[in-house]
C-alpha cells in the first residue's frame, strides 16, 4: 500500500510501528522497505466502501453486491478486506431478500465480530482465513446463536465446516477473491439446504480480472473464476 514492492511473510512475528497511524504492533507481514501498515489502516477504506455500498444496493444476490464491491480501484488484491466484502455481501443480501428481519444493529454485530477475527496472514499460519468466521459471524447472527445454544451454534459450525473445505479445495497459492467468491456460493446453498432461503442464482458467469495482479502468482487454470484472454 505504500511503495508497491513485494511482501515478505513471515513465521514470527516483529514489533513495527504503521506507516499511517504510527501504531505499534506485532506483525506476520513486513515490507523489505520497512513500510507496515497495521490490519486497521490496511482495511480502512474497503469496510467503508462495503458500508456505503452495502446499505445503498437493493440487491438480495450476494454474488452481484461483493463483485460491485471489489470492482472498485481501491480495493487492495488480497487481505482480510475481503472477510468484511464477502459478509457485507451475504448478510445484506439475506437482509434484502426479506424472508428474515435483518436489521442494521445485527449487520454492525456482523462487522464487530469479523473485526476481531480477520487478521492479515493468518490463512496461511493457522489455517482460518478470515472470510470463514466472517460468514460465520453472518449465521451466527441470522441464527442467534451463542455459547450455549443448541440447534443454532451446530448450523453456524456446519456452515462453517463447508465453507472451510470449499477454501481449502481452492489453495495453491491462497487468493482471497477465490476464497470470497467460493465461500459465498456455499453459504447461499447452506442457506437454502437449512433454511430455506432462496437467493438469486448468479446473472452470469463470475470471471476474474485480477489474475495479472496476483502477488503469489495466479492459479490460472486451476482456478474456477480465471478466464484466459
Amino acid at each position: 500500500m505504500v511503495c508497491g514492492t513485494a511482501l515478505e511473510y513471515l513465521n514470527n512475528e516483529i514489533r513495527v510501528q504503521c506507516a499511517y497511524c504510527q501504531k505499534n504492533f506485532d506483525a506476520l507481514i513486513r515490507c523489505p522497505n520497512g513500510h507496515h501498515v497495521c490490519d486497521d489502516c490496511h482495511n480502512y477504506q474497503s469496510v467503508l466502501l462495503t458500508r456505503k455500498l452495502c446499505s445503498e444496493t437493493d440487491s438480495s444476490d450476494p454474488p452481484e453486491i461483493f463483485e460491485m464491491i471489489i470492482s472498485s480501484q481501491k480495493i487492495p488484491m488480497l487481505g482480510c478486506h475481503h472477510a468484511f466484502m464477502a459478509a457485507g455481501a451475504f448478510i445484506t443480501a439475506v437482509k434484502n431478500e426479506g424472508s428474515l428481519k435483518i436489521s442494521e444493529s445485527m449487520i454492525d454485530e456482523v462487522y464487530k465480530r469479523t473485526q476481531r477475527q480477520a487478521v492479515g496472514g493468518y490463512c496461511g499460519l493457522t489455517g482460518i482465513c478470515g472470510i470463514t468466521p466472517a460468514l460465520g459471524a453472518c449465521f451466527s447472527v441470522i441464527l442467534g446463536s451463542r455459547c450455549g445454544t443448541d440447534k443454532e451454534q451446530k448450523t453456524t459450525m456446519l456452515a462453517v465446516s463447508e465453507i472451510v473445505r470449499g477454501i481449502a479445495e481452492l489453495t495453491g497459492p491462497s487468493c482471497c477473491k477465490a476464497y470470497a467468491r467460493k465461500s459465498i456460493e456455499i453459504a447461499q446453498n447452506f442457506l437454502k439446504a437449512n433454511l430455506q432461503i432462496r437467493l438469486p442464482e448468479p446473472k452470469a458467469e463470475i470471471i476474474c480480472k485480477d489474475s495479472e495482479r496476483h502477488p503469489h502468482g495466479c492459479r490460472k487454470e486451476r482456478c474456477l473464476y480465471y478466464h484466459n484472454v
